[in-house]
C-alpha cells in the first residue's frame, strides 16, 4: 500500500522513490469532497473534473471526539473505504485542497495511496489523519 508523508515536503512512492507533492494524481475522496456541490463551493465549476467510484484497502473510517468531519486512517488488510476517484485536479487545485483539508494545521495530511478501480489499481492522493488528531480517534 502506501508509504508516505504528510504534504510540504516530500512523499515516498509505491515503488520507494521520492515523489514531488505537487504531482498531479488524481484524488480519493470519501467524504465532504465526494459531494459535487461541496467541490463547486470550494474548487468552483470545474466540468472538466470526473469521478469514479474506488476503494481504498487497508484504511477505515475514524471518528475523533469533537471534530465534525470524516476522517480516514490506516487500518488492516481486511478494511476498505468506499469513494470516488477525481480526476483532472490541478497543481492549483491541490494548493487549494490543502488549505481547504487545514493541511497546514495537521489536521488532515495528503499522502499518496493506492486505490482499487472497476478495472485494476492506480496512485492516487487522498487526505488521511493528520498528526494534530492522531491518538484521539476510535474506528468506526
Amino acid at each position: 500500500m502506501a508509504a508516505s508523508e504528510a504534504v510540504g515536503g516530500s512523499a515516498k512512492a509505491p515503488d520507494g522513490d521520492t515523489a514531488d507533492m505537487s504531482t498531479e494524481l488524481p484524488l480519493f475522496v470519501y467524504g465532504t469532497l465526494a459531494d459535487p456541490a461541496v467541490r463547486a463551493n470550494v474548487l468552483g465549476d470545474r466540468p472538466n473534473v470526473s469521478a469514479r467510484p474506488a476503494a481504498l484497502v487497508g484504511y477505515r473510517r475514524l471518528r475523533v471526539p469533537d471534530f465534525e468531519y470524516p476522517l480516514i486512517g490506516t487500518g488492516g488488510p481486511e478494511d476498505r473505504v468506499d469513494g470516488q476517484l477525481l480526476g483532472g485536479l490541478t497543481v492549483a487545485d491541490y494548493a487549494i485542497l490543502d488549505q481547504y483539508e487545514d493541511v497546514s494545521d495537521g489536521l488532515y495530511a495528503r499522502v499518496r495511496v493506492t486505490v482499487t478501480l472497476e478495472d485494476g489499481h492506480g496512485d492516487a492522493w487522498a487526505y488521511v489523519q493528520g498528526p494534530a488528531l492522531k491518538g484521539s480517534s476510535a474506528g468506526l
